[in-house]
């Protein structure tokens, strides 16, 4: 690993042993946990607000999977959920999950918001965006996506994957895991679904 890296990996360690959905971290502390001078570390990330954006990258580069899109032998419905479905909350870690998710929002907007949370939850959507926009490039590229319509297209899942949290907060016995998951494949069904006289 480069010490770029070792930085963010000794930030993400610390970060993780914080409240959850926020960060709150000294250039001090993390220098220390890498290892190094604060000098060295201001080197590579000359703003706090620069490791804050390098810590939730790494940490959901990490976190994100590409499973198998660029498979072009599987049914493409399949692979763009299997990708989208990781945002959502698993069965097994439901409450959990939609705490965090909470959590960073209202650290982010609430009354009693903090910028370093409003720039993570920033970056976060930014992210999901770009994961979101490139799984449909490579699909777009196969001939089952107009180009035209990738970016309105990432938009749209993006709001759904968002919007389907948030219900999973407020009404749980209506949007559980299963029925947010149904809703997905169905988004996902519409998107690929041919255009009359288009060719695939």
């Amino acid at each position: 690993m480069s010490r770029r890296d070792d930085i963010i990996s000794a930030a993400i360690r610390l970060a993780e042993q914080g409240p959850p959905g926020q960060i709150s971290l000294s250039v001090r502390a993390v220098a220390k946990e890498a290892g190094i001078g604060a000098s060295t570390l201001r080197h590579y990330f000359p703003t706090q607000a620069d490791l804050h954006e390098a810590i939730a990258r790494g940490s959901m580069k990490t976190a994100v999977k590409d499973f198998s899109i660029s498979d072009s032998e599987l049914d493409p419905a399949d692979r763009l959920f299997e990708c989208c479905a990781q945002f959502l909350p698993t069965h097994e870690h439901r409450d959990m999950q939609l705490e965090l998710w909470f959590t960073m929002h209202l650290s982010a907007l609430g009354p009693d918001r903090r910028e370093v949370s409003r720039r993570l939850l920033e970056y976060g959507h930014d992210f999901t965006y770009e994961c979101l926009h490139r799984w449909l490039g490579m699909l777009s590229e196969e001939g089952h996506i107009d180009p035209a319509e990738v970016a309105s297209i990432s938009v749209a899942l993006f709001t759904m994957l968002d919007g389907l949290a948030l219900h999973s907060i407020v009404t749980p016995e209506r949007v559980t895991v299963d029925a947010a998951l149904d809703q997905l494949r169905w988004l996902i069904a519409k998107v690929l679904e041919p255009v009359p006289g288009a060719q695939r």
